[in-house]
């Protein structure tokens, strides 16, 4: 009986704990006006297959009244596709994101992209609106 308990607590943890040892975060924006962030190429990472995607977005400043971002991504890697090639992404992003009113009176916000895997990836800020000089960070972590 103790065996089985062990073996059956083991495995829980490995499913709650393995898959949090397989992310990574990266900072995609960091900026005070709109336009698209720096792509990070995740083809030079050692383990580089992200599926899916938690991001978050903070606003420095609450009394900006309208905020929306793009997840951008691509296939491309320096092996597979020429440098003009690289940096090229769908004008219509995987995945595009308005906070609503209560993220923007906390000034953070949060969402997920499911089964998405790329080999590059980059933010964009699309809409900044009112606020005192606000900065706009886009983290997100990766999970194999």
């Amino acid at each position: 009986m103790k065996k089985i308990l062990l073996t059956v607590i083991t495995a829980i943890s490995m499913m709650i704990f393995v898959p949090l040892a397989n992310a990574d975060m990266f900072i995609l924006y960091n900026d005070n006006k709109t336009g698209d962030g720096v792509p990070v190429d995740l083809s030079k990472l050692r383990m580089n297959e992200f599926k899916t995607w938690t991001c978050d977005v903070d606003v420095s400043d609450n009394s900006t009244t309208a905020v929306s971002v793009a997840i951008s991504g691509n296939q491309c890697n320096p092996q597979q596709c020429s440098p003009s090639r690289l940096n090229r992404y769908s004008p219509m992003a995987i995945a595009l994101y308005n906070l609503n009113p209560s993220e923007l009176a906390a000034g953070f916000a949060s969402f997920t992209i499911v089964d998405t895997p790329v080999q590059r990836i980059r933010a964009s800020l699309i809409t900044l609106t009112s606020g005192t000089n606000p900065y706009v960070t886009v983290r997100c972590t990766g999970v194999r």
